[in-house]
């Protein structure tokens, strides 16, 4: 490298917009793009990624020197430093926290950043034997060299001393003596066991299935980027067309990647994965402990692994020459990054499959209808599983109106129709799914004298009640009380509990069927580390007969004695002031409805309504995607909504009201002169959420061509704050939602 190009650039992993230029000192190795330095930062010192020479600065510029170069060679392929550039442009997000998804995470140990190297693995000390005839000096060296002789010459030293801590100072003894010496040998932590899936024989593809493989593999056979969309209605096979494909590609000798939304998915599709590929297979999810996500990032990265099973950061896997990018419910909204940098997977698997030479297959029984405009549009080849697999098809399916319902005196929980379905499927030793997607066990605590809610004193929104009512929590912030016994405003002591969630829900079930065993799956039971794995492993031995839950039931899950779904309330969501409302319904109602039926006993689905003529319940009543499509689409189109427009949400933040509302006001202004009717800018106004963790919230909503708007919106930020920091702001690209 020349002097000048001892000059280089260097994305730091802190929320700032650009890079930095450093000086590579004399007695450094000049580092290449993908390589991670050490720097100074202000007071800190960080591990940044190398960018590359920078441009030399103007003369008498004093630049900070490189601490160190932590690697040699990069750490990732190329392509993968591409993927990490294309979402920092895409997203308008800081390079640097997009250069550290690509990294290896942290291997657990205190202080551990993203120098962390594969020397973080955990190790083992073994004892190997060299000569048993040394005379021994004690009755602990004799037993331990009985031992280790027992063992075959070579054991872990935890293992002979297990129950014996003598055993441990005689293996020292004579190693000093030349008896024996001792190795390291490392130790690969693995993800919380996961039972085995019960041997089940290979099933035959269906003609429909065979179809959609051969064009797979066809794909994969040529080589080079080709995306496809796999619209299967729930249960037609669409995982076993995914690990068909897999096998094909481990056949051309490259690596695969399978992409769930929910962490609650991942179990079950890394058994399968694990029972058809073995050692193969590695795990990528934040539940992991970071020793276990660190080990599984080095097992891909050095190619022990080349089947990696994750939830949306698993995109960024180091997997070796990546053939295929599967990206299951590929609708879901999952997969967009709420923190930043806010991207979203399913977008990323494609545009890393296009970097690769891959080929992504997205797959869904419900389509995004972006992914199905781009079908359409012959940007993405569609393939179709039309036909559920199995002798009884698709579950029959009953809307109960509950206003009727409600004015007859019936429960609001639990109408006549779905009580009597639930004892029936009991009496028959069949298994049933509740869902409501609200959790808690009341939405809100009401003055009935003034009419106020009980509300969090840090977000503009009512508590939600949990624990039989005794306990007011925001899902916002984290703030919980007990309930009160009067009204902070009036004071006054006639309060009552309006709506209800699944708390309430499992409790009325209990009521109703006594002898039931109910369980309960949403984000508070499974906030504890393996939870949602054992309960759901629990449900599919048959140890629970009804299992009640949030959207978390809804999608990937085959439970052959799940006979009944029960809707609580299917209007949730509905009504939300939000352009996505009618597809998330038809999608959640879609999915659920698949769980019913989906062996060699019939299904059935009751959904509970105050809105049964909705399009979107009777749509997906039918699973009828393509009536849906249409009808939504001509709404979409008319109102300028994506997929016929892209969408930028920025919100901008400030514990000052006055100050927060001058800010958007500002910069909405700076967006219209530069919008020149190329784009609309919608606002500035305060955002459906107000306040949240005591921050104002003022939303400005872009809508119109991306580039366009991306180029506006950065060119005015920098003429506002500069190019380095944009205080304040959450900029959300391709934004899923403007609640």
């Amino acid at each position: 490298m020349s002097a000048a190009g001892r000059i280089v650039s260097v994305a730091v992993p802190l929320p700032v917009q650009a890079p930095f230029t450093y000086r590579v000192p004399d007695e450094l190795p000049s580092p290449v793009a993908g390589c991670r330095v050490l720097v100074p930062f202000g007071a800190q010192r960080v591990v940044g990624m190398c960018l590359g020479p920078a441009v030399t600065p103007p003369a008498g510029t004093k630049l900070k020197a490189l601490m160190e170069v932590v690697d040699e060679q990069p750490l990732v392929a190329p392509p993968l430093l591409e993927l990490a550039a294309w979402v920092a442009e895409h997203y308008l997000a800081p390079p640097g926290e997009c250069y550290r998804l690509i990294l290896p995470p942290a291997g657990g140990r205190r202080g551990a950043a993203l120098a962390d190297t594969a020397a973080g693995f955990k190790h083992d000390r073994v004892a190997v034997l060299l000569d048993a005839s040394v005379a021994t000096r004690g009755v602990a060296q004799r037993e331990a060299l009985a031992r280790l002789a027992a063992a075959g010459g070579r054991a872990r030293v935890a293992d002979l001393a297990r129950d014996r801590a003598a055993i441990r100072g005689a293996l020292e003894a004579l190693a000093a003596r030349g008896a024996v010496e001792f190795e390291s040998e490392r130790v690969v932590r693995s993800p919380v066991g996961l039972p085995a899936l019960p041997e089940r024989e290979r099933p035959e593809l269906t003609d429909e299935q065979a179809v959609a493989l051969s064009a797979i593999c066809a794909a994969l056979d040529r080589g080079g980027f080709q995306p496809f969309l796999l619209h299967g209605v729930t249960g037609s096979g669409k995982t076993e067309v995914y690990l068909r494909g897999v096998e094909r590609t481990l056949e051309t000798g490259r690596g695969a990647l399978l992409l769930v939304p929910e962490i609650a998915l991942t179990p079950l599709l890394v058994r399968a994965a694990a029972a058809r590929f073995g050692d193969l297979v590695a795990v990528q999810h934040s539940e992991l402990s970071a020793g276990e996500r660190h080990d599984q990032w080095w097992r891909i990265r050095e190619g022990d692994a080349r089947v990696v099973v994750g939830a949306r950061s698993a995109v960024f896997a180091p997997v070796r020459d990546l053939g295929l990018i599967v990206v299951d419910e590929e609708h879901e909204a999952a997969y967009k990054q709420e923190e930043s940098p806010r991207y979203h997977g399913r977008d990323v698997a494609v545009m890393r499959a296009r970097f690769e030479g891959a080929v992504a297959l997205l797959g869904s029984a419900t389509p995004a209808l972006e992914s199905w405009s781009n079908a359409l549009s012959g940007k993405y080849e569609r393939l179709s599983l039309r036909k559920r697999i199995g002798s009884f098809g698709l579950p029959r399916v009953e809307i109960v109106d509950r206003r009727d319902a409600l004015r007859a005196g019936d429960s609001p929980i639990l109408t006549a129709p779905l009580r009597e379905a639930l004892e029936l499927r009991l009496s028959r030793g069949e298994q049933s799914l509740l869902l409501l997607n609200r959790r808690g066990w009341a939405t809100s605590l009401l003055c009935r004298e003034c009419g106020e809610p009980l509300g969090c004193p840090r977000c503009s929104v009512a508590l939600t009640l949990h624990e039989r009512g005794a306990l007011a929590r925001c899902h916002y912030c984290g703030h919980d009380v007990r309930a009160p016994d009067a009204c902070a405003g009036c004071k006054g002591v006639y309060l009552r509990l309006t709506g209800f969630g699944t708390e309430r829900v499992l409790e009325a079930v209990q009521a109703a069927l006594p002898t039931a065993r109910v369980g309960r799956l949403d984000r508070d039971t499974a906030q504890r580390r393996g939870a949602v794995a054992n309960l759901l492993h629990d449900f599919e031995r048959g140890l629970l007969d009804i299992l009640v839950g949030t959207q978390m039931l809804a999608k990937g899950h085959d439970f052959p004695k799940v006979t009944l779904v029960g809707v609580v309330d299917a209007d949730v969501g509905l009504g939300l002031p939000d352009f996505r409302a009618a597809e998330r319904t038809f999608e959640l109602l879609t999915q659920v409805a698949g769980r019913a039926g989906r062996a060699e006993l019939a299904g059935e689905v009751i959904l509970q309504s105050h809105r049964p003529d909705h399009y979107a319940l009777r749509l997906a009543c039918d699973q009828d995607y393509e009536a849906f499509y249409a009808r939504e689409s001509e709404f979409r189109r008319t109102m300028g909504w994506p997929p016929f427009a892209s969408l930028v949400n920025v919100v901008v933040r400030s514990r000052d009201a006055e100050a927060g509302r001058k800010e958007a006001g500002t910069l909405a202004e700076a967006l219209r002169a530069a919008a020149q009717r190329r784009f609309r800018v919608l606002g500035p106004g305060a955002a459906p959420l107000a306040r949240i963790k005591d921050e104002h919230r003022f939303q400005i909503v872009l809508r119109g061509p991306r580039k366009a708007m991306r180029d506006a919106l950065r060119t005015a930020l920098v003429a506002r704050h500069g190019p380095v920091r944009w205080p304040g702001l959450v900029i959300d690209v391709d934004a899923l939602s403007v609640l």
